[in-house]
């Protein structure tokens, strides 16, 4: 019990870090990661409603690093014109 405590709180503290990311599509991927570790660590506790919680939000991730890129790659292109 006490490893999956440190575990989590490792996890948690990797999560604050990904939410320094300044371009469009690092928002969707900090999201879609933090997502990953809520996922993980609702695993090791038994908690259903933060593994669920934790999917959705790696799918909302995901889509929000698609849109970001997309953004970012218009952006470079009209920028070089």
């Amino acid at each position: 019990m006490k490893i999956q405590r440190l575990f989590i709180v490792t996890l948690a503290t990797a999560a604050v870090a990904l939410g320094s990311c300044t371009k469009h599509g690092d928002d969707g991927f900090a999201q879609k990661a933090t997502g990953h570790i809520e996922s993980t660590a609702g695993d090791l506790t038994g908690s259903s409603k933060l593994k669920n919680d934790g999917k959705k939000d790696e799918v909302e991730g995901g889509v929000k690093s698609v849109v970001g890129d997309v953004k970012d790659t218009i952006h470079d292109a009209t920028k070089s014109h």
